[in-house]
């Protein structure tokens, strides 16, 4: 039972360093190759997304065994990779960085603490429940599809839309419900994030 209990958490400290990390990676990518700033600018667009954060969790969750424990799992990694995103940017910054990090990464560490408890419990519940995932990256797509303007960013959003429906009608094919239920997170997704980011520039987050 230890073992079973240890693997969910151990996962998502493992998903949280490597999502402080790619995002990192992320911006840098490029650097000093010949299309180096389309590179780089679709690592920037890629690491303000946040549907594949919540994915992470959902995975997180349908590993566990139990469902408070994908719901605490979920909810560590996403927290802990926050928290590891921002000291990563105050470490390769200056003081303003960190001026901006504090006062911007608590905002979104209790953000990633709900969202992520919720999709680890949605994992631990049903594990094969795709149209989570599916709908989230989905739904994020078609909201920011419309806010983000540079070539870069809509060819990562395009990406981000295939995955999802790629998902979708992987799944599709053994259960149809999970069609109206990708729909339905899609919407939720797209409703949550808008809601989410307007209120997170209060506290001074200046993302796209």
């Amino acid at each position: 039972m230890t073992r079973l209990t240890l693997r969910p958490v151990l996962l998502a400290l493992l998903a949280a360093a490597l999502l402080g990390l790619a995002g990192r990676v992320a911006i840098h990518a490029g650097a000093g190759l010949p299309h180096g700033a389309a590179l780089s600018a679709a690592g920037r667009a890629f690491v303000a997304l946040g549907a594949p954060w919540l994915a992470a969790a959902w995975g997180i969750g349908a590993a566990s065994e139990r469902r408070v424990v994908g719901a605490f799992a979920g909810a560590v990694a996403l927290a802990a990779g926050t928290v590891a995103w921002y000291s990563l940017s105050v470490a390769a910054g200056d003081a303003t960085t960190l001026g901006y990090a504090s006062s911007v990464a608590p905002a979104w560490a209790v953000v990633a603490l709900v969202a992520g408890g919720a999709c680890g419990l949605v994992g631990a519940t049903w594990r094969r429940g795709v149209w989570l995932p599916a709908g989230a990256l989905a739904g994020e797509a078609l909201l920011l599809a419309g806010e983000w303007t540079g070539r870069a960013a809509q060819g990562v959003l395009a990406l981000e839309l295939a995955v999802a429906l790629a998902l979708t009608g992987w799944a599709a094919r053994r259960r149809p419900a999970v069609v109206p239920l990708a729909v339905a997170c899609a919407v939720a997704m797209a409703f949550g994030e808008h809601a989410v980011r307007d209120a997170l520039r209060l506290t001074g987050w200046g993302g796209p």
